[in-house]
């Protein structure tokens, strides 16, 4: 979570596209967006 925060591109598998991201306690962080398998932070709330 920290890195996603900060900022950092994370691997993932999914489909590219804009995606809700939530927390380990499943509180609503932002929303995030994946492009080439990488996934970005976009609004942090």
């Amino acid at each position: 979570m920290e890195l996603f925060l900060n900022g950092v591109k994370l691997k993932t598998d999914l489909k590219d596209g804009i995606y809700k991201i939530y927390n380990k306690d499943n509180m609503f962080i932002g929303t995030g967006e994946i492009k080439s398998k990488g996934l970005k932070r976009d609004v942090i709330m």
